[in-house]
Parts: structure tokens; C-alpha cells; sequence
């Protein structure tokens, strides 16, 4: 599968409504929309997903914080995939938080990214849905991007919007992803 990253001012809308071997999900409240675009101080992230009575959200942290083990909680991940192995992980939380971690090689964090304050902006829509979006700069995204997939974790299910390969979810399989090029 190619998917075409388009220069600005245009964007791609992906939907993560599937399980993450494929198959579907049985809960059709369990999906969100993110909006991907380039600007001239770095790529854009915007999620959408609707608000789940069952939400797993991390109480203890303000919104807009960073939290550790993000993945833990009700999560979508975007992971960007460079030459090689090197990809950077950004995660947006259903209650506002986030996570941006940098890979050197699969499951090889190399960059924590704990002293990163993001542009990142967090909304409940009539208690319908929930909107995060965060800016990401150009110095941390990784150069000739070949590759992306989007994750999500929500009411104990695991989707993504190209299938992987398994037994069990694992998100860190960027051989796998969908080819992304610029026009």
C-alpha cells in the first residue's frame, strides 16, 4: 500500500477503525479520524475520536502534560518511519496528555523527548468527542520519511489503520507500514 503525504497547504485524513491484524472492529464507536498535514514549522497532528463511557485516561496528570507510559491509556499513535529503522513515535491521549519518543531501531528508544513543550491543543465537543492536536517541528520528524501507520488503544481493543502481522498487537513493525512518498 502507498500512501501520498501531500505538500501543504494540503492534508491526508486517515481513519482507524479496524482491528490490528485487519479484521473488524466490533465496537463502531471505537475508531478516530487524524488529520495529518505539513506547515512551514513542522507537521501537524490532529486527532478526533468519539468519547467512550469506559475512557482510560490518566486522572493524576494535567492536561496537555507528558505522561509516561501514555500507551497504558486511551491512546492514538502516529509512528514515522525514516531511512532504516529510525522513526519517531507521537502519541495524543484521549484526556489531553501526550508522548513523543524517537527510535534508533525497533523497540530502541533513543530520544525521550522529556523537555519537549509542544503547541498542543485539547477539546471535548458536547461530551461527544475529543480533539487533540499538536505540532510537531521539523527537527524532530524524520528526514525522507519512507513509511507511516496510525495506532489506536480504546476499550481494550488495539486497531490500526494498515494491518500487522502476529500473534498479538505489537505497533513497532515499521517494515510493514504502508510506503509513504511527497509529491
Amino acid at each position: 500500500m502507498t500512501l501520498i503525504i501531500p505538500k501543504q497547504p494540503d492534508k491526508i485524513t486517515l481513519r482507524v477503525d479496524h482491528l490490528w491484524n485487519g479484521e473488524v472492529c466490533q465496537n463502531d464507536r471505537v475508531f478516530a479520524d487524524i488529520e495529518i498535514s505539513e506547515h512551514q514549522n513542522g507537521f501537524n497532528v490532529k486527532v478526533e475520536s468519539p468519547v467512550l463511557h469506559d475512557q482510560k485516561i490518566p486522572i493524576e496528570a494535567a492536561t496537555g502534560s507528558r505522561v509516561e507510559g501514555l500507551w497504558n491509556y486511551d491512546v492514538v499513535e502516529l509512528f514515522l518511519v525514516g531511512p532504516g529503522h529510525r522513526y519517531l513515535e507521537i502519541e495524543l491521549g484521549a484526556g489531553g496528555h501526550f508522548l513523543i519518543l524517537g527510535f534508533d531501531r525497533i523497540r530502541h528508544c533513543s530520544n525521550e523527548y522529556k523537555n519537549f513543550q509542544p503547541i498542543l491543543s485539547h477539546k471535548k465537543t458536547l461530551g461527544k468527542t475529543w480533539v487533540s492536536e499538536l505540532m510537531i517541528p521539523w527537527k524532530i520528524v524524520p528526514e525522507n520519511l519512507r513509511a507511516l501507520n496510525v495506532f489506536m488503544i480504546a476499550s481494550g481493543q488495539f486497531l490500526s489503520y494498515s494491518p500487522l502481522p502476529g500473534d498479538k498487537p505489537d505497533f513497532h513493525q515499521p517494515d510493514f507500514y504502508p510506503y509513504a512518498s511527497s509529491h
